[in-house]
């Protein structure tokens, strides 16, 4: 599938939207009703730019094309769809999806499917293909049909089916931003041909390496009990799966190894920030990215923000690009770390980074520098919210402190992990960390004596060099609550 940019000019505020030629995509599946009665089901999407957009007022716009679905035997039309697709009303052209049942009869059929532009009787698209309508007395396994999403909707609607929504995906193509695979599919008569036990449903995805050979991916199974009729509806990740072709193939096993029956269908996947090169990040990739919409106080921003999360040469790299100033190098800097963290949607990675940035910039900030800049603010970086937190402004002997509490800290597996903060020199909201029990974080054994350090001659120790502890009296809790929180 593709979709071409627009012509934009003021043009078209008076002027129709001009379309390339039709590009429409369709997939087809044939089904049965609970009382065995077959119906093939036509998927169709027409892509934005290859359809005539039309302004109906100064804000809206709206498309329409004219679908003839045939199908046939020998020179004869067995059934047939002829109708008007209309686009909802929109501001910006969108792709127009449709999906049609037909019954029909077991044969052999051809299925002939033409689209044409209302608005441009020139602009056509034709799609056909050998169909075969076959339900024999064993188990039997549908075509398998690609979805771009799916929700659980319990309402009568041309998507909705076994109280689902499902909406297909007929150019079988999943873009830079899909991260899930889902497909859907029935299995009849499995109380046919597997009797007592159950079977197996495995599916597996193979990406295409050329002169037939193939790689697997992926893969996933689950058991079903036989039944009369049954719906597959699974969903893969595919996040971390690179551009190029596929197949996806969906296999029916008696007793986890008897082949039974199978479908193969393939699909094309782009991913183009799975893995960036410095060849593929040029110039004119990243003028199209969100980086472009950023001005250079939210790039400085940025750059700060993540800088609190690098050490050695990335965090070096970090500051000789905020002292050169260059914004077109923070915005290539930008762009690829996010893609690096998400390279689906590295925009919603760095608006939700941001969002946690200027929670702990509100939190943290100490009047000196960005409050995920203090120490406070890169563990909430870092690590998230702690479960528990004990803040003590006037214990007698010890400046302000803070003791985070984090039951589960997955970063290094542990449990019931603590950090002390402390703000020796009562100096605006700065708060330094003192002492912890993560593993590789700061660890103080004379974390105590730093803190009641105005009382040098309270120390618990016979001697003063390897003094850790002080005594418990005036109101000392901080190991108490270190210890016993």
């Amino acid at each position: 599938m593709t979709v071409r940019p627009f012509l934009t000019s003021a043009l078209v505020l008076v002027f129709p939207f001009l379309a390339h030629a039709l590009d429409a995509g369709v997939s087809f599946a044939v089904f049965k009703t609970p009382d065995g009665q077959p119906y093939l089901e036509v998927n169709l999407e027409i892509a934005a730019g290859s359809i005539m957009y039309r302004h109906i007022d100064s804000t809206q716009l709206e498309a329409a094309a004219e679908v003839l679905i045939l199908v046939i035997n020998g020179d004869q039309i067995v059934n047939y769809e002829k109708y008007i697709l209309n686009s909802p009303r929109v501001t910006f052209p969108e792709s127009l999806l449709d999906v049609k049942r037909l019954a029909l009869s077991p044969g052999q059929y051809t299925l002939d499917v033409v689209v044409t532009d209302v608005n441009d009787a020139t602009n056509t698209d034709r799609f056909s293909s050998p169909l075969t309508v076959q339900f024999e007395n064993r188990i039997t396994l549908s075509e398998v049909q690609l979805l771009r999403s799916f929700r659980a909707d319990n309402t009568d609607g041309p998507f909705t089916k076994n109280g689902y929504h499902l909406e297909p995906l007929p150019f079988a193509f999943y873009d830079k931003d899909a991260t899930r695979l889902a497909f859907y599919a029935e299995v009849y008569q499995s109380d046919k041909s597997v009797s007592g036990g159950k079977y197996t449903v495995r599916y597996v995805i193979e990406k295409e390496l050329g002169n037939g050979q193939k790689n697997l991916v992926a893969a996933g199974s689950q058991e079903k009990a036989p039944s009369a009729i049954d719906a597959l509806l699974v969903q893969m990740d595919i996040s971390k799966m690179e551009s190029g072709n596929y197949s996806l193939t969906v296999e029916l096993r008696k007793d986890g190894s008897e082949l039974l029956t199978s479908r193969t269908l393939t699909f094309q996947r782009s991913n183009p920030f799975l893995d960036l090169s410095d060849i593929q990040l040029s110039d004119e990739v990243v003028e199209k990215q969100f980086v472009q919409k950023l001005d250079k106080d939210q790039l400085v921003y940025c750059m700060r923000a993540i800088s609190v999360l690098m050490t050695g040469d990335r965090s070096q790299a970090i500051i000789n690009i905020l002292k050169s100033g260059d914004e077109k190098q923070m915005r290539f800097y930008i762009f690829r770390h996010f893609a690096e963290r998400d390279p689906n949607n590295p925009e919603l990675a760095y608006r939700e980074y941001i969002a946690v940035a200027d929670a702990a910039n509100v939190k943290f900030r100490s009047g000196f520098r960005y409050g995920f800049e203090t120490d406070r603010g890169r563990m909430f970086m870092r690590f998230g919210q702690a479960s528990d937190i004990v803040h003590v402004e006037d214990e007698p002997g010890a400046p302000p402190y803070e003791i985070w509490v984090y039951y589960k800290f997955p970063s290094t597996n542990q449990t019931n992990v603590k950090f002390l903060f402390y703000n020796p020199s009562l100096a605006g909201d700065d708060f330094i960390l003192l002492h912890s029990t993560a593993r590789g974080e700061i660890s103080n054994p004379k974390w105590e004596r730093e803190l009641y350090r105005r009382n040098p001659t309270e120390y618990s120790d016979d001697n003063y060099g390897d003094a850790k502890n002080v005594q418990r009296n005036n109101g000392r809790n901080a190991r108490a609550f270190f210890e016993d929180f």
